[in-house]
């Protein structure tokens, strides 16, 4: 039998100091257990929380579709209930809609902002061909190898059901995420050679906040710092972010790769 838990956050690597905490929220189709040996470099201060959608790894029993409402508030709920900790949230594409989401309807402590690879809203998207919800979402789902029909097609696997709905997902969350404005720092990164998100839109990101913002190119595609080049500019990054937020005193990688 497949696992079904409800909790949309885990616990992926604790800290028994807990000087500080890092928040990830998974690309599409992905889930938080990807990112564990990506993160492995933080310091052992560090505590890690993983996000987990439906229908992957602890949730792979339940139904991989769901709502920007029903996500942000599930997740919302289970940061809340962590102890306090200086908290940094990390979204890598759909992950860093989400986690912008969150942050905005004060979903557990949020002092700091990372995303890789992220559209920043509808507005850094070019103007869909054939406007219209529907139409929007088969553009998204083509640009991902799926057929137009994908959330209502059986025959697919279970990876690829779950990314469809996913894109799904993130289509609603880039117009929905489009009037936020947070006040805490956001650091936007992407790659040089990423066709999904170009690195021209990543100034675009500066809108979503009145704190300080941060743009970083790293060499390499939509999956950046799943390389090794890639990993060290992400934990520079996360490091950074959560020694503005500690504010006491610096952090750095215990190891890289």
């Amino acid at each position: 039998m497949l696992p079904h838990s409800d909790d949309w956050t885990h616990v992926l690597r604790p800290s028994a100091q807990r000087g500080s905490r890092i928040v990830v929220f998974p690309h599409a189709g992905a889930g938080a257990q990807r990112y564990s040996s990506v993160l492995a470099g933080l310091p052992d201060t560090v505590e890690v929380v993983g996000v987990t959608l439906p229908g992957r790894e602890r949730r792979a029993g339940l139904a991989p579709r769901t709502t920007l409402t029903a996500a942000v508030s599930g997740i919302s709920r289970g940061l809340r209930d962590l102890a306090p900790a200086p908290t940094v949230f990390y979204g890598h594409s759909l992950g860093g809609l989400l986690a912008l989401a969150v942050a905005d309807a004060g979903g557990g402590r949020c002092d700091g902002l990372v995303v890789s690879c992220s559209q920043p809203g509808a507005r850094s998207r070019p103007r869909p061909e054939h406007p219209g919800s529907a139409a929007e979402l088969a553009e998204i789902l083509a640009t991902h190898r799926l057929p137009a029909d994908a959330l209502r097609d059986t025959s697919l696997s279970p990876a690829r059901q779950v990314l469809a709905h996913d894109l799904a997902l993130a289509r609603d969350a880039l117009r929905a995420v489009e009037p936020l404005r947070l006040t805490v720092p956001v650091t936007a990164l992407a790659g040089t050679d990423d066709p999904l998100v170009p690195p021209g839109v990543l100034p675009l990101w500066a809108r979503f906040t009145s704190g300080p913002f941060r743009a970083r190119l790293a060499q390499g595609g939509h999956f950046f710092p799943f390389t090794p080049n890639g990993q060290g500019v992400l934990l520079e990054e996360l490091v950074a972010a959560l020694t503005a937020a500690h504010r006491a005193g610096p952090l750095r990688p215990d190891k890289v790769g």
